[in-house]
């Protein structure tokens, strides 16, 4: 049911007098959206500068790994995290020295500050290192555990376009018209015709390869050459 246009004119004039929340209870609320991690959704406190910086940082480490499924989703997050804290591990320490040096100016001075700081905070950088072994040891895991994951999937997907290409060349030798999704595959006919291109392409490349290094059997490598025919393509 539309509204009146005086209804409408009051709603205009109480959007205009709303200054947003007002209790204790809905700014705390308010001012907690600004901390839910981009990726995860997943409440953390940090800074507005330091939130885009890691959001930024880890974004593109997430990129880089290219995850395709759930779970590599998973660890290249939990590796991009990872990441994030071992350089604010190094942070820290470049700050516990730089706090001994004040405003000192000199090598000698400095170099004598920095071995105060380490007396000075030994416990501290001792419990960084161990801090900072921690997180690389659980960082590799997760790595070798994404590429092995990522390993398995290229391996699959080959397979299964190798198999593609053998059921599509069998149906179209026997004129049958071939539908990858009813066989199985989530791949397109498009896709399949331009892996049989590819491997056209790359069968005639050897055979050319070979050919030129066999000099003294250029009639033979003319004729091999020749033999070459393109595999019968699955319908577009």
């Amino acid at each position: 049911m539309p509204i009146s246009e005086k209804q409408l004119e009051a709603n205009r004039r109480n959007a205009q007098r709303s200054t947003g929340p007002r209790t204790d209870e809905g700014k705390a609320r308010s001012s907690r959206n600004n901390l839910r991690h981009g990726l995860t959704g997943q409440v953390t406190v940090l800074p507005s500068e330091d939130r885009e910086a890691h959001d930024a940082f880890c974004n593109r480490l997430i990129a880089g790994f290219n995850p395709a499924t759930p779970i590599e989703d998973q660890l290249a997050h939990s590796i991009a995290e990872d990441s994030w804290r071992l350089n604010r591990v190094a942070a820290i320490e470049n700050n516990i020295f730089a706090l001994g040096r004040g405003s000192t100016r000199g090598e000698i001075r400095n170099a004598l500050a920095d071995a105060q700081s380490f007396l000075d905070h030994a416990r501290e950088l001792n419990l960084l290192s161990l801090y900072e072994q921690r997180i690389h040891r659980n960082m590799q895991r997760n790595l070798n555990q994404l590429r092995e994951l990522q390993k398995e999937r290229e391996a699959e997907h080959r397979n299964r376009m190798e198999e593609a290409k053998l059921l599509a060349q069998q149906s179209l030798a026997n004129g049958i018209p071939f539908d990858p999704i009813q066989n199985g595959f989530e791949f397109s006919n498009a896709e399949i015709n331009l892996a049989i291109d590819r491997d056209n392409r790359l069968r005639a490349a050897q055979a050319q390869v070979r050919c030129a290094a066999d000099t003294n059997n250029e009639t033979h490598c003319m004729s091999a050459t020749a033999r070459i025919r393109p595999i019968t393509r699955a319908a577009a």
